[in-house]
């Protein structure tokens, strides 16, 4: 079982934070769900529900190694869609509610920037991302559609999805994401889930910076060293490894970019050794082309075979 990636607790909604978050739920508090959570803390008489912290990050990292159960979920367009589907790829997996006006969208716009960084990383067609309504059956695929269009959350491989009622007790322990309704909204934690392309979680980067750097290690990590992705030729796959290898993080613009330094050197090296290996061939064909001359008879000449001297 892999170490958790990046591990940070998870962000605990301030009172008055979740007073501006979803506080029309109150009004559904009877009937809207079945369970009140995963991972609530204890709590006195007249407390307000929250997570326990430590045993949400004790949840999170007992879910790294664990293989994703094949749920099936809604797009945004109410078309059925599964889990396994995404298996071939990795996967970035974000769990929110459409009824908060606060940390669930600046945690998913810093998603969409740390993505848009990793796209001139990695490539656009390298990963599939995934932001999970767990608020039912409110958080439906027409309220997903409204949330991503309102954050204007454009991408080709993301997808903005809604699972049944019933399994989402079960998908977020799957996921080990921790969440507990509250009469204002829920507390939960903040973070993405890393899933590698066999459908496995790889890490977990918890807390609420996402951040190109922060994804980008599990990433390459995977697609460099532990999945590496199959492509048309051998040639191509090469290629597509050292330009992954051949990126840097920039603090200053937040992004990944191609450290031309590495690129200089690694380019050096090669002309090095290519140098090398023609003076190495153009030696052995001198040495072989020698060694033939030396080892020809003497040419026989007309005295020699009558016998008569000079």
């Amino acid at each position: 079982m892999r170490p958790c990636a990046d591990l940070a607790p998870p962000r605990r909604l301030t009172r008055w934070r979740a007073l501006l978050c979803a506080g029309m739920l109150v009004l559904f508090a009877g009937g809207a769900l079945a369970v009140t959570g995963v991972a609530a803390a204890p709590r006195a008489p007249g407390e307000l529900p929250a997570i326990d912290e430590t045993q949400a990050i004790r949840l999170a990292e007992d879910a790294v190694g664990r293989v994703v159960p094949d749920f099936e979920l809604r797009d945004s367009n109410g078309k059925p869609l599964r889990l396994g589907s995404y298996r071939g790829k990795p996967l970035l997996v974000s769990f929110i509610y459409t009824g908060c006006f606060e940390i669930c969208p600046a945690q998913t716009r810093s998603l969409y920037a740390a993505v848009k960084g990793l796209d001139s990383m990695l490539g656009e067609n390298q990963f599939n991302v995934i932001s999970i309504g767990f608020n039912q059956p409110f958080d439906d695929p027409k309220a997903m559609r409204a949330f991503a269009s309102q954050h204007r959350i454009k991408h080709r491989n993301w997808a903005f999805l809604s699972p049944r009622p019933n399994d989402v007790e079960a998908l977020t322990r799957a996921f080990g994401f921790s969440w507990v309704a509250t009469p204002a909204g829920f507390d939960h934690v903040l973070g993405v889930t890393v899933v590698d392309a066999e459908g496995r979680i790889h890490s977990q980067v918890l807390g609420d910076a996402v951040s190109a750097e922060r994804l980008g290690t599990p990433l390459r990590r995977l697609l460099l060293y532990e999945q590496p992705q199959i492509v048309s030729s051998p040639i191509s796959q090469l290629i597509e490894r050292v330009r992954i290898l051949c990126t840097v993080y920039d603090a200053r613009t937040g992004e990944y970019r191609y450290d031309w330094k590495l690129i200089l050197q690694m380019a050096s090296g090669l002309l090095f050794f290519l140098t090398m290996f023609i003076w190495l061939f153009g030696e052995w064909r001198r040495q072989r082309r020698q060694r033939r001359l030396t080892g020809l008879p003497c040419p026989v000449t007309a005295h020699a075979v009558s016998g008569k001297g000079v």
